[in-house]
């Protein structure tokens, strides 16, 4: 039988009662995950709280702040199956962690250093949903299982960075073209890594060596080279680099394209004009070779059409070779065919893509060595890609393999990553078990 009011206050005083209805109820702290490995000295703090020592097991809550000292570490494995290493010398908070409603949303902050992060099933369901704010962004995956690396920063890191862009030496493996104008889908694919993933072109997307450029219905891109070389890749087509040397110790400066199908708007650089053999556009049909020009160039396997509209540039197939002087344009079936060449009508359609030469972008801008500065927001992407999206609400992709920063002036870049650094000392496979996890200078 219940206890009446009347009785309690009778019994125990009124004192009593009203310290029994007046105490506020406090919910325990909601579990969302533990520690699965910890090295050095952490902590962990709930608002208000007193500070926690991390060890092996130890529960990690909604709400806490998790530090880390210097050569220190820990991975925290969440209740939907992600982890994160939060690594030396890192301020990081798990503000909303919530994987059992419909709306599954991971709400996370790095305030200082960095993390290493594996998604569960909060990003599988939907992966906009998983989101670590920094002082300059907010990182998503865009992808239902991703592992990235987000970092800030530090002095240390800035002179790393600065000393490593500083040191930067053209290979083989380096960035031979960048994207300055593009319109729709476009995308490029490695040719040379059996493993690769096809990625989409974005605005200031770096192209390399061996890649295959693709473009859709509607769609063009326009590259910008280091030597000066700029090429619109019109709609419905595909172009292979298949080499692109300049500028890299021991190898001779050359340019080698293939265009497999379609359209292309081409400029020539300093490689083609101070050496004219050093560049060639091959389809197949035929090779085209220049003498320092503007072409345009378009194949659907079988016929070729081709004009120049500056300078000279020349045709040869199995026919023989032939001359396309500036004003001039040529049209060829087959690789025995011999090129019709004739005066370009004054009324002749031009391609919808704009004209390589209208583009002012200075290569020496373009491909500028950038390191990352204090405060940056550094991602890398391991596996799968990462939306970066800066405090303007602009957003960037950070594809596989690549690594991207976004600033305080909400700039925002990405590079291909080099797979050997402290991040992946290996190379390959997953970060979480780094014995080392150290924060490192980076280079964008």
């Amino acid at each position: 039988m219940p206890i009446q009011i009347t009785q309690l206050v009778k019994s125990y005083g009124l004192w009593l009662f009203l310290l029994t209805v007046a105490l506020p109820v406090y919910a325990a702290p909601l579990v969302v995950g533990h520690i699965s490995f910890v090295k050095g000295s952490n902590a962990a703090q709930q608002p208000g709280g007193t500070p926690r020592i991390l060890g092996k097991d130890t529960e990690i809550f909604q709400g806490d702040n998790i530090q880390t000292t210097e050569r220190s570490f820990v991975i925290v494995e969440f209740t939907d199956g992600a982890k994160i290493t939060v690594r030396p010398n890192s301020n990081f908070s798990i503000d909303h962690y919530d994987s059992q409603s419909a709306n599954k949303t991971a709400q996370l902050v790095l305030h200082q250093g960095g993390v290493n992060t594996s998604t569960g099933d909060i990003a599988k369901a939907h992966p906009e949903n998983f989101q670590i704010k920094t002082p300059t962004s907010t990182v998503k995956p865009e992808s239902e299982k991703a592992e990235f690396t987000v970092r800030i920063c530090d002095k240390d890191c800035e002179d790393k960075g600065k000393e490593a862009a500083a040191n930067a030496v053209r290979t083989e493996q380096s960035v031979v073209a960048r994207v300055v104008d593009i319109k729709g889908e476009v995308s490029a694919i490695n040719r040379a890594d059996k493993n690769a993933k096809e990625r989409p072109l974005s605005l200031g997307k770096p192209v390399y060596n061996a890649d295959s450029i693709h473009s859709e219905k509607d769609s063009y891109a326009l590259l910008v080279f280091p030597d000066g070389e700029k090429v619109t890749l019109q709609a419905n087509s595909e172009l292979d680099i298949k080499q692109y040397n300049y500028q890299i110790k021991d190898k001779k400066d050359q340019v080698l394209l293939r265009l497999t199908t379609g359209g292309l708007r081409a400029l020539t650089g300093s490689i083609g004009k101070n050496n004219h053999d050093a560049f060639a556009l091959d389809t197949p049909v035929a090779t085209i070779g220049i003498r320092g020009t503007g072409t345009d160039t378009s194949t659907d396997g079988v016929n070729l059409d081709h004009s120049t509209w500056q300078g000279l540039s020349f045709l040869h197939n199995e026919a023989g070779e032939f001359d396309v002087p500036e004003g001039s344009s040529s049209s060829t079936f087959g690789q025995n065919g011999i090129p019709q060449i004739y005066p370009t009508p004054p009324n002749a359609p031009q391609p919808s893509e704009p004209r390589p030469d209208t583009n002012k972008s200075d290569p020496k801008k373009v491909f500028e060595e950038k390191s990352a500065t204090k405060g940056d927001t550094v991602v890398k992407s391991t596996s799968g890609n990462t939306a970066v999206e800066n405090n303007k609400g602009e957003k960037n992709t950070v594809n596989e393999g690549e690594t991207g920063s976004a600033n305080s002036n909400g700039e925002i870049t990405s590079e291909q990553s080099d797979n050997t650094t402290a991040d992946n000392p290996s190379g390959s496979g997953s970060s979480f078990d780094d014995a080392d996890n150290s924060l490192e200078g980076c280079t964008i």
